[in-house]
């Protein structure tokens, strides 16, 4: 069984100018901006303030978001968005992520926070009710966060997801004139979708996937969007990341939402699991920490799934060699990793059971120490 969802969206060039209208139709009484503090202080935010007010719509802007987002963050920003009935979500992943976590906990205070977190971290209660609307604007092309019902927080030693279907964004806007971060992040969070399109596509099929969730495993639709993304991200991140041209930019910002509706509906595995594991441990973007066993986690699921590896090589090289191409680190090591830390990334690895479980391989804790090591 194949279950399909995605984000309505709006894609252009100066896309912004039609916030107001599109916040309209929900009937908001008040919009509250979530974001982080350079965005926030952004010609970006200007642009969805000035929509905003154009259609009359009472606003406010909370610039809280960290770029790694822990409990203490996401609690904060409860706090202030409990009297708002429209939620946008403005920046990269992080605040995005934030913004889908305050429309959780204030349309549906639990007991305790860590209520929906899943389990062994928390209860992993699902709400199976809508949140209010909430708008996603991405200013990063990589987390495909805007068109997915997942979110991120970091716990002391870890990054764990909620994921529920409720967490689906309302709306989209994706405009590459917001899509202006720093060449380091531009790197990152093109590093981010490419792992989503390579796991989503070597995702457990779904006439085997093991879950009851709002993943389904790997299928044909999911396939075809992410060999797209793919492609768009092998012909085009390098040229972001130097260039920053208007065309490279808007390709990317498509492949990052494609990337998100492929992985948003079939799942991701191991390179998520371990990546969250390695992002709990050191203060390195999502990105890089995912696709720096990508290599090994191709040659490990090789094996099973011999034409999909192949396909992806054939398509993109080496992982290795893009992210050297984009100056960013390509071992553990460099990473400030000792060999001695590997064995308890791969036990906190290994907690992620539903995403351990998606891969088209069985995996151990041994299997998950083999792709560190090779990633050392």
């Amino acid at each position: 069984m194949i279950s399909f969802r995605s984000t309505p969206a709006k894609i252009g060039i100066d896309a912004t100018k039609d916030v107001g209208k599109i916040a309209k139709r929900f009937e908001p009484n008040s919009a509250l901006i979530v974001t982080g503090k350079r965005v926030g202080s952004s010609e970006i935010c200007r642009r969805v303030i000035a929509s905003l007010e154009e259609e009359k719509i009472e606003y406010e802007v909370w610039s809280g978001v960290k770029p790694e987002p822990d409990v203490e963050c996401v609690k904060e920003g409860i706090e202030v968005a409990k009297d708002f009935d429209l939620i946008i979500g403005l920046g990269g992943g992080s605040a995005i992520d934030v913004a889908k976590l305050l429309n959780l906990y204030t349309t549906y205070p639990p007991e305790d926070f860590f209520d929906y977190l899943p389990k062994p971290f928390g209860k992993g209660i699902v709400v199976e009710k809508p949140l209010k609307p909430l708008i996603a604007i991405p200013t990063t092309a990589g987390t495909g966060s805007e068109t997915t019902c997942a979110s991120v927080v970091k716990l002391a030693e870890i990054k764990v997801g909620i994921v529920q279907e409720c967490l689906l964004p309302s709306f989209a806007i994706i405009d590459p004139l917001n899509i202006t971060p720093p060449p380091e992040i531009v790197a990152s969070s093109g590093l981010d979708a490419l792992m989503h399109a390579i796991e989503a596509y070597t995702v457990k099929p779904a006439e085997s996937y093991p879950y009851d969730s709002p993943y389904s495993g790997s299928n044909p639709i999911t396939d075809s969007l992410a060999l797209k993304a793919i492609e768009l991200i092998a012909r085009n991140l390098r040229k972001a990341y130097h260039w920053g041209d208007i065309e490279s930019r808007m390709n990317m910002a498509i492949a990052s939402y494609i990337a998100g509706i492929a992985f948003g509906n079939a799942g991701v595995h191991l390179g998520h699991a371990l990546g969250h594991a390695i992002g709990g441990a050191k203060d390195v973007p999502h990105g890089i920490c995912v696709a720096i066993v990508g290599d090994a986690l191709l040659e490990y699921i090789k094996p099973v799934i011999p034409e999909k590896v192949g396909k992806i090589r054939e398509i993109l090289g080496s992982i290795r060699s893009l992210m050297e191409d984009l100056n960013a680190p390509t071992s553990l090591k460099e990473l400030g990793f000792d060999k001695s830390d590997l064995p308890k990334l791969a036990e906190n690895a290994i907690k992620l059971k539903r995403l351990i479980d998606l891969c088209s391989r069985r995996t151990d804790v041994k299997d998950l120490m083999t792709i560190l090591e090779r990633s050392f």
